[in-house]
């Protein structure tokens, strides 16, 4: 036998030794970690900021205007709304939320017609306890209890009537709600919270002004998870 026919079948016993597969240029690659589903509901640890369109709607309106007779009307109002929650567990979340309120009261039906009073601009700070009824589900809605305070931060008297105060006021809440989930992290909301809002007394120009209301907000809008 050649030296050449020698070195030729050492060759192919040597490929014959080498396992099916075991070639590094084709070895199939390890599968990789499968990606995380996206979860549905809403759970501990999660955080929840939430943008909607809400409308101030005064209920439950008494007033006494001293000596002028008539009654001070607030109008409702379409204002823009944030929040922003965090759950504490599966089925709790605290939420709170920060900004300006204006309010235009008017004086009504009094013996000099209708007087606009001015302007005022309220610091509003509030703060929710949720209970969610549903967190595994796509649909969760909720029940909520919570204070809100009211501080004036500016007063823009109408023209002819000079400069008042008002006091500040801490109104206790309650809500309910839900929020629905669209896809990915994104949900929609929708709300509505009532507010018990304290008697005031405003004195203008020799006038005492006593109201006494409550305010009804309903709002809708998107949530978003992160």
């Amino acid at each position: 036998m050649s030296k050449f026919e020698t070195l030729l079948i050492a060759a192919l016993v040597g490929l014959c030794a080498v396992p099916p597969g075991s070639g590094s240029s084709y070895a199939a690659e390890p599968p990789g970690p499968a990606a995380a589903p996206t979860t549905v509901g809403l759970r501990a640890g999660d955080w929840l900021v939430h943008g909607r369109l809400v409308g101030m709607i005064p209920t439950e309106r008494t007033s006494r205007i001293d000596p002028i007779g008539g009654r001070v009307d607030t109008p409702a109002a379409i204002l823009p709304d944030f929040d922003l929650s965090y759950f504490l567990t599966d089925h709790v979340s605290v939420s709170g939320q920060a900004g300006p309120v204006r309010n235009r009261p008017v004086i009504r039906g009094s013996l000099v017609g209708d007087v606009a009073v001015g302007s005022i601009w309220n610091a509003v700070v509030s703060s929710v306890v949720r209970y969610h009824f549903l967190p595994d589900a796509a649909f969760n809605p909720h029940l909520g209890v919570g204070v809100s305070a009211m501080m004036p931060i500016s007063v823009d008297p109408a023209p002819g009537i000079p400069t008042f105060k008002v006091a500040s006021l801490i109104c206790p809440v309650l809500q309910v709600g839900f929020d629905y989930h669209l896809t990915g992290n994104w949900f929609a909301n929708a709300m509505v919270k009532y507010v018990f809002v304290p008697p005031q007394t405003y004195e203008i120009a020799g006038m005492k002004a006593n109201t006494d209301l409550n305010m009804v907000i309903v709002g809708a809008g998107l949530g978003y998870r992160f």
